[in-house]
């Protein structure tokens, strides 16, 4: 290998194993980040990891073209630094292994923030039947009597019992809303998604029978 190739594997190397050893150790984003900005920051890593493979298949192509000699022999490794073949081939194989990981994690995110912009929508416009197939489906639940159960208590009203103890689309006590079984209690009891989310986690618990005397025998 000339002195020129061997420098250009060596520097192509380096930034191969930074790069790709700051993306094992870039903590993942917090569970309470936005969707949006959760996209975004994959997509910047996909990015990156998209350069990271390039970097070190260009590594690999540098040092393939100095195994051999002008006469087809191989050529005398001449700095015990330098990265083998095999070295540089196992660097492509773990950079094509992280892109294809950020790929997948864009799609999934996308996924969900498409699904979260239909949600909104479907709440915009007071739209409860298709969030409660996806909350019942979720928590392997019964849709239809969810369903029942909404219109019984509440009529489909999300800002139903405004004026007194029980409000919302399933009519939550106050003090139960925000008591620490439930994990959406941080939102407003009139948020209909939240309710509907708790109450499938509820009914998935087993405690239908309890928040709902009268309506989840009679409906659900």
């Amino acid at each position: 290998m000339s002195r020129r190739q061997s420098g250009i594997a060596i520097l192509a190397f380096l930034i191969v194993a930074t790069t790709f050893t700051t993306a094992i150790i870039t903590p993942a984003a917090d569970a309470s980040t936005p969707l949006r900005s959760k996209l975004r920051l994959a997509k910047r890593e996909l990015r990156q990891a998209q350069d990271r493979l390039t970097a070190a298949e260009a590594a690999l192509a540098a040092a393939l073209a100095g195994t051999a000699g002008p006469a087809g022999t191989p050529s005398v490794r001449t700095s015990t630094t330098t990265p083998t073949v095999e070295q540089l081939k196992a660097k492509v194989v773990r950079a094509g292994k992280m892109v294809r990981v950020w790929q997948s994690r864009v799609r999934r995110i996308a996924r969900l923030l498409r699904e979260q912009q239909q949600m909104a929508d479907w709440e915009r416009h007071g739209k409860w039947m298709p969030i409660i197939k996806i909350a019942a489906r979720t928590y392997h639940v019964k849709a239809d009597g969810m369903y029942r159960m909404m219109m019984r208590e509440s009529g489909g009203c999300r800002y139903a019992g405004a004026n007194s103890a029980f409000k919302g689309l399933f009519q939550y006590w106050t003090g139960a809303w925000a008591a620490s079984w439930n994990p959406w209690r941080h939102d407003s009891i009139y948020d209909g998604s939240s309710q509907i989310f708790a109450t499938a986690y509820a009914i998935h618990k087993g405690w239908g029978p309890q928040f709902w005397t009268t309506t989840f025998a009679s409906q659900y």
